[in-house]
This record gives structure tokens, sequence and C-alpha cells, in this order.
């Protein structure tokens, strides 16, 4: 069974591998100490198998990054994880995410984002346009 919850100093040497797993950078210390990021991790018999972090503004909320240790992948982690932000007090989900994450794109479709813009050559390591999407709470 998974569990969602906020994330926890405890949780640091999981999250940094998890987010290298991923290719991702995440400065978690950081993260745990803004106001306005909500830092959540999913559990399974007490084992951090993935995370997401989104930042707060106002009545906004930015989805920033999403991991899942690829052993865990495709078991309703994400879904779990991003369906929980819906729980947030906001009127809106921003996120972007690479035009070729075809799996990401699947996900967030079926979650009720729609696409908002496109951001050309925003990645910078590839030059890849990223598909700007958007999920309406209320």
């Amino acid at each position: 069974m998974t569990k969602i919850s906020p994330a926890s100093s405890d949780d640091l040497p999981a999250l940094v591998a998890i987010a290298a797993e991923c290719g991702l950078e995440v400065d978690f210390t950081a993260e745990l100490s803004r106001s306005y990021a909500r830092l959540l991790v999913a559990r399974e018999a007490g084992v951090v198998n993935g995370f997401l972090l989104a930042w707060r503004a106002a009545d906004e909320l930015h989805l920033t990054d999403l991991g899942v240790t690829a052993a865990r992948r495709r078991h309703g982690l994400a879904r779990a994880l991003v369906t929980e932000l819906f729980r947030e007090d906001s009127r809106v989900i921003f996120l972007e995410v690479r035009e070729s994450n075809a799996p990401a794109l699947a996900l967030y479709g079926a979650l009720g984002f729609t696409e908002l813009d496109r951001r050309a050559r925003y990645y910078s390591d590839t030059g890849e346009d990223a598909v700007v999407m958007q999920r309406l709470l209320r």
C-alpha cells in the first residue's frame, strides 16, 4: 500500500538517490526550508520510492519535479503523488514536461491536465521544447 506524506529531512538520502536515478537536480535541503514548497513522498512498506515537488504562489501550484524509482514505475506512485496535489486549496496546477516524455504526457492527460502552451528549446541539455499543461481545480 502506498502512503503519501510530506517529506522530512530523514528522507533526504532516498530523495537524492531517486532524483539522481531520474536525471533530476533538486536541492532538497533548500526545498524543505521553503514555506511555499510542497515536497511529498510516496512510501511503500516504509521505503520512499517517489517524490513530488510543487511550489505555491497565491492560489496556484507549479509542479516542478516528479520522480519515481525505476523499479516502481507503472505502479501508480506518480498518479498518487499528483492526485494528492488536488487536495490543496488551489485554483490551478501548472507544469512543464518534455514533449518527448510520452508516459508523463499520458499520465497528466489521464489526470485532467490540458495543454496550455509550448516553450521552444526550454530544456537546455537537449534544446527540447516543453509542453506547458494546466489542470483547473476550481
